[in-house]
Formats: structure tokens, C-alpha cells, sequence
């Protein structure tokens, strides 16, 4: 089942700004955190701190803001490509080793899997790809029958078989996997996706990022 990938967000850190000026503050006044927290200050002076502070390159004080991401309908590809960017970033997967990918269990009668728009308008490659996902799945079920354990029988599973999880960054490892991910030449369209979504979702909550987050 070729299915639209989603994300939702979780959680998020309040006050992304307010967080980055009492960080940004502390490494430079005598007064304590507590007291920097408690000073009257206005949007305009955190966002220039704020904006002193990303483009200085003194990113440290961004890992103090939060977002955690529901992700649906990804494939096992994205997966191993996420996974790669591991500082900051937290992934929970759901787990092929303990669900079934039995042909049973989606209406269709096939694994939930990504298809790539490149396959997908081409009327030979998609018949193709969609023949090859019929034999990933009859393999894995004859598996099963001859009573292999699920986390072997995934064994034959392609790299476009289906997954969900939840992720959790801090700002800085965001605008840093979204430069790598989005903004450099020769990232894959279906990562891009997942970040641009993201993105969209975070600056509906903080809409100053929009400066430090390429969307043209």
C-alpha cells in the first residue's frame, strides 16, 4: 500500500526566543539565569540577540529549544538516512521485529510501502516495482509459514517497505539537518518531504525562523 507521508507535531518548546536570549545572556552577565529569566525584555531585543547569536555560528545556546514529531508512511530508506544525523536528534521506530508485515494485514493484502514519483509515472517501472513489492511480501509470508521468526523472515523486506516513529531535535540539530537535507544540492525527494513538512510545521509556532529557514 503506497500511502502520503504525514507529520504532527507532539510537542515544542515555549518561547523559543525567550530561551535562546536567557541562554545567550548567561554565558556573558554576572547575573544568574533566574534573574536574566525574570528582566523585562521585548521581542525585538531577543530577536536581535537571537539573530547575533545564528549568524555568528554560536549555535550551542538553539539546543535549548525542543520539538518532538510524529512521522507516519516514511519508508525504511528515509529511515537509514535520518538516522545518520545523531546529535540532538532522538527516533523511536516502530519496530519490525515484533510487528508483522503478514499479508493480512492491510486490506490490500500487501506491506505498507513508498513509491517513488520517478517509478510512479512511468506506466513499465511502476508495474515493475509493484511486482517485485507482491514478491517481497509472498517471500516474507512463506517465511512465516515455515515458523522463521518475524525479525528474520524482514530479512527480504525492501528498503521501500513502510515505517512510522517519533523524533525528537533541538533547533540547532534542525537547521542543521535541514541544510543537509534540503538546501544541498542531491538530497533525495523523499527526506526533503519529511524536513519541508517539519518546517512548516515549527514556523507556524515561531515565525522569526522563517529568516534562517530557506522555504523559496
Amino acid at each position: 500500500m503506497n500511502s502520503l507521508l504525514e507529520v504532527r507535531l507532539l510537542s515544542i518548546s515555549p518561547e523559543y526566543l525567550k530561551n535562546i536570549w536567557t541562554a545567550a545572556r548567561t554565558c556573558y552577565s554576572a547575573q544568574s539565569p533566574i534573574e536574566i529569566s525574570d528582566t523585562e525584555t521585548t521581542e525585538q531585543e531577543q530577536l536581535r540577540l537571537a539573530r547575533h547569536i545564528i549568524n555568528s555560528g554560536h549555535h550551542s545556546v538553539l539546543e535549548h529549544c525542543h520539538m518532538t514529531f510524529a512521522v507516519k508512511n516514511v519508508s525504511r530508506t528515509l529511515l537509514a538516512q535520518y538516522s545518520r544525523h545523531r546529535i540532538g536528534i532522538s527516533l523511536s521506530v516502530q519496530s519490525q521485529r515484533y510487528v508483522t508485515e503478514q499479508s493480512g494485514k492491510n486490506p490490500e493484502g500487501i506491506f505498507d510501502f513508498v513509491l517513488p514519483p520517478s517509478i510512479e509515472k512511468s506506466p513499465e517501472a511502476k508495474k515493475m516495482f509493484l511486482e517485485a513489492m507482491e514478491s517481497a511480501q509472498s517471500y516474507y509470508d512463506k517465511l512465516l509459514a515455515l515458523e522463521m521468526p518475524k525479525e528474520d523472515a524482514r530479512f527480504v523486506l525492501p528498503g521501500g517497505a513502510g515505517t512510522n516513529f517519533v523524533t525528537s531535535l533541538n533547533l540547532r540539530s534542525f537547521l542543521d539537518i535541514y541544510k543537509k537535507r534540503v538546501l544541498t544540492k542531491g538530497a533525495q525527494w523523499e527526506i526533503k518531504e519529511l524536513l519541508d513538512k517539519m518546517a512548516d510545521i515549527l514556523l507556524e509556532k515561531e515565525p522569526w525562523l522563517k529568516e534562517f529557514i530557506d522555504k523559496d
